[in-house]
């Protein structure tokens, strides 16, 4: 080996040497940061004629990519985990523990025992007075619970564009760190750029679910679960949200512009061409993918809750039920009912058999003004034991009747004689038995000679509550308008006086009896809207039960997402754990690699020195 060789050799020795000592160096002075990955130095013997040495040392990142992806996915879960049990903890405190006294339950409860004390001593002003207090308590309570749930709401739809906006700003971020990683030597300088493009993707991961790629170049491609491509050396897509202000129960999200009341996201791609990222599910995950679920699912859910529970409080005080009058036709036999009195929004249930054998079914025709407010709907809706039809009156007693037929088919005859409505069976041919006819009107006044009232009104008008789609379902959003009857307010007597002619006694205890009893003992049926259980069917029970269950699966629905969060944040924080072991710096293996590193740059000094030694004695001769 010529001396030219050996100087070679031992230069390129030296180089690769200080490399790797100022590797060391930073991984020391890193040895705390936070998203910073030891580096190593890889080096690789060049042979050039006779002259052997290390070709341009790289510097690489020491880290497992597959546990890398699993924690972008564990990230976003996280997140996605989170935001749900925050808002499912809020939604838990502004119900209230069960049985404490500004709790729902504990309300309603206070209402029905001061009914029962009314009861007890009719002509007691006192009770009275109780019995109106803890109704407008209860009527509070509601308008109160309602309008935390849509701020709940409003605060998801904040969250959605500050979430949108931070996602389009990091994606903006990735191009320039991503375009100076391309094609780059394998530096310093160009693993600090991994490290801070990964701390980029990994925010990134917490506002939605993402899958990345790197090319052979260095760039990155970064897709959605969903399979939506975001990123490809720049920002494929950009995201855009319509925020809405005034977010009430009337909004709601909907893949038809005219019918949506809140914010959508739009996804524009580089050519100008868009779509509804939350009508194709872009969003499964992650931080925007909870607050979505939040607004348009969970959050709507539990007002429609409070709805059902304040329009069955008022159905419950103020529906009249009218049995129909058995009749026979023939062989036919069923009942007749008269209609005079429904409102639009009232019911006449059909309840029948199938037979031979088979069990009771119900047909429940829903009064409407126009065909505009057909078809109901689908949170009206009931299920295959309760379909839920709606009528139009407009056409008088002879077109109600022809509706009514059409939607029963064969197996019964319907027809009216003025605003009467009969329905029979099908008589010899056996295949149906009419077992009742019921219609619902709702009273009006606050006496008429029943046990009804008009107890809980619509603060929208003081109009009484009848369950009407005139324009939009009554029911949508009643829990922000419940109040207690102004009239009755003004004249407390009517809690007992139910007749002026003749006059009720003070001391009668009808109306307080039959208002305890429909709240505490009357089988109601639900809509469909309230989704216990994921359930899309009608259930029916009292509105005491109601109440309680309504109170009760919140509070385990958000003991469900406390624990679901906790089970999220140990998997990310194991792989979290996985990662760091792999990435993190370990002072004492750099100090004894520091040693090596110094031990070959003495060697190579030293050959260096010799080789001086030896050229300067060539000089000389």
């Amino acid at each position: 080996m010529g001396l030219s060789t050996a100087l070679g050799t031992a230069i390129s020795g030296l180089n690769s040497s200080q490399v790797g000592i100022g590797v060391v160096s930073q991984n020391v002075a890193n040895a705390g940061t936070a998203g910073y990955v030891r580096r190593t130095v890889s080096n690789v013997d060049s042979i050039s004629g006779r002259t052997v040495g290390i070709n341009n040392p790289n510097v690489q990142r020491l880290l497992d990519r597959i546990v890398q992806h699993q924690l972008l996915q564990e990230s976003s879960g996280a997140a996605y985990t989170a935001t749900r049990a925050q808002v499912f903890a809020n939604l838990d405190q502004l119900y209230g523990a069960p049985g404490s006294a500004t709790a729902l339950d504990s309300m309603y409860s206070k209402f029905t025992s001061s009914l029962q004390a009314l009861q007890n001593d009719p002509s007691s002003y006192t009770n009275r007075t109780a019995v109106i207090d803890a109704a407008s308590q209860l009527a509070n309570r509601l308008r109160g619970l309602s309008d935390g749930v849509q701020q709940q709401r409003a605060q998801a739809e904040a969250g959605i564009g500050a979430a949108v906006t931070r996602t389009n700003e990091l994606l903006d971020q990735l191009t320039d760190v991503n375009a100076r990683i391309v094609n780059a030597p394998q530096t310093s300088a160009t693993a600090d750029l991994r490290d801070q493009r990964d701390r980029i993707i990994s925010e990134l991961s917490q506002y939605v679910e993402i899958r990345t790629d790197e090319r052979p170049n260095g760039s990155v491609s970064i897709t959605t679960a969903s399979g939506t491509q975001l990123f490809d050396g720049r920002p494929t897509i950009r995201f855009e949200f319509d925020q809405r202000g005034n977010i009430g129960p009337q909004s709601q999200w909907s893949s038809d512009p005219a019918q949506r009341g809140v914010g959508t996201i739009v996804a524009r791609d580089l050519s100008g061409n868009s779509f509804d990222a939350i009508a194709n599910n872009t969003f499964r995950s992650g931080e925007i993918g909870a607050l979505i679920e939040l607004r348009d699912k969970t959050l709507v859910q539990a007002q429609r809750q409070l709805d059902e529970i304040a329009a069955q409080l008022a159905s419950a005080l103020s529906d009249r039920e009218i049995a129909g009058t058995a009749v026979t036709a023939g062989a036919a036999t069923g009942f007749d009912v008269d209609l005079a009195g429904l409102q639009s929004g009232n019911s006449v249930t059909l309840d029948y058999k199938v037979t031979p054998g088979g069990q009771t079914q119900r047909f429940t025709f829903v009064r409407v003004e126009s065909a505009a407010s057909l078809p109901l709907p689908a949170s009206a809706q009931g299920d295959a034991n309760n379909r839920v039809i709606g009528i139009d009156f407009s056409g008088g007693p002879a077109s109600v009747a022809a509706q009514i037929q059409a939607a029963v088919g064969p197996g019964f005859a319907v027809s009216n004689t003025g605003s009467v409505l009969r329905i029979v069976d099908d008589g010899a041919a056996g295949t149906r038995d009419v077992v009742g006819l019921t219609a619902r009107p709702t009273q009006t006044s606050l006496t008429g000679g029943t046990g009804e009232l008009p107890f809980f009104v619509d603060g929208r008008d003081n109009g009484a509550y009848t369950g009407s789609y005139e324009g939009g379902a009554q029911s949508i959003g009643f829990a922000s308008r419940i109040a207690v009857n102004p009239d009755l307010v003004a004249d407390r007597s009517r809690l007992v006086v139910y007749d002026t002619s003749p006059m009720t006694p003070q001391g009668d205890a009808t109306r307080p009896a039959f208002l305890y009893d429909r709240l505490t003992s009357s089988q109601r049926s639900f809509t469909n809207a309230t989704g216990f259980d994921g359930s899309t069917a009608t259930s029916s029970g009292t509105v005491s039960s109601f109440v309680q269950r309504v109170v009760a699966g919140q509070g385990q629905a958000s003991e469900q997402a406390k624990r679901l969060d906790e089970g999220q944040q140990v998997a990310f924080a194991s792989v979290q754990s996985r990662f760091l072991e792999d990435t993190k710096v370990n002072v004492d293996e750099e100090m004894s690699t520091l040693i090596e590193l110094q031990s070959a740059y003495a060697a190579n000094a030293r050959v260096i020195s010799t080789v001086k030694e030896l050229l300067d004695v060539l000089m000389r001769l």
